[in-house]
């Protein structure tokens, strides 16, 4: 066999055979990373459809929530209103802060740093 010179083996002695084998290798290697790619992808459009789902149904629920607000005090009376209120559980502590007390006066030392005044360029 005779020996192939393509410009992908510029400055090699390949062999006519070397040289369709490993452009057999390098199309099997570029199919193995296509498909690896495309569920790459495919995993991701899934994903961003079912966040878009998610969305979705938390904006529908959100008003759905919003409109039932809206109508509660049409549909219940005020005596049932505040029936309602003092069955509702207190929110969880761990969103309450605790109560701000201010800080007494002169509890921490200070340490009045001297000041030096800034020169300028006629000052020199």
């Amino acid at each position: 066999m005779g020996e192939a010179y393509c410009p992908q083996f510029m400055g090699q002695r390949v062999s006519e055979w070397e040289a369709t084998a490993m452009r057999q290798h390098d199309r099997e290697k570029a199919k193995a990373a296509a498909s690896a790619t495309q569920q790459v992808r495919s995993d991701m459009q899934e994903e961003l459809e079912g966040t878009k789902q998610q969305r979705r149904r938390a904006t529908r629920d959100r008003e759905k929530a919003r409109q039932l607000d809206r109508q509660r005090e049409e549909i219940h009376p005020s005596g049932v209103l505040s029936e309602l209120e003092s069955l509702r559980p207190p929110p969880p502590a761990s969103l309450r802060l605790p109560e701000a007390k201010p800080d007494p006066d002169r509890e921490y030392p200070v340490q009045v740093l001297p000041i030096r005044p800034f020169k300028t360029e006629n000052d020199a």
